[in-house]
């Protein structure tokens, strides 16, 4: 079983996509399901998120049973968003798809945070999201995302 936290948290103006969130997951899935068709995706999230195809969605779940679903996983794929953290927590190494901030403050050294270029990444770390443009191009294509779950699941 596959996790994926495809989403960070919606920002208060109300504007999708979040600078954080992928914008490769759907091409994303059907390369993991080409290499490993027995495996079951699972998406985790908040009511309201785009549903993926070919996923088994999990929405509103209570942190325990998250918590027990990340120990249960083979591998787990996040944006920069609280469920890497969550995992990091429960002691399950995992991919984290970075685009504008920053690895080295924002990520856990156990997991494979993957940065596509440190010049996509915002001047003000910790300024608002809110006053960041999506930048898809800010991300690594899926077939890196690939090359690194294959070095898990191998």
């Amino acid at each position: 079983m596959i996790i994926i936290s495809p989403y960070s948290k919606q920002l208060r103006n109300g504007v999708r996509p979040n600078p954080k969130d992928y914008p490769y997951w759907q091409e994303l899935i059907e390369l993991i399901l080409k290499e490993y068709p027995k495996q079951v995706i699972i998406q985790v999230g908040v009511t309201g998120e785009k549903e993926f195809n070919k996923t088994s969605v999990m929405f509103n779940l209570p942190l325990n049973e998250l918590k027990g679903l990340v120990k249960e996983c083979d591998l787990w794929i996040s944006v920069d968003n609280f469920f890497h953290h969550l995992a990091s927590y429960v002691g399950k190494k995992g991919i984290v798809l970075f685009g504008q901030s920053d690895p080295l403050i924002f990520g856990d050294k156990n997991n494979i945070n993957i940065l596509r270029d440190r010049s996509y990444l915002r001047p003000n770390h910790f300024d608002l999201w809110e006053n960041a443009k999506f930048i898809p191009q800010a991300f690594v294509k899926p077939e890196k995302v690939m090359k690194e779950i294959k070095k898990i699941l191998t």
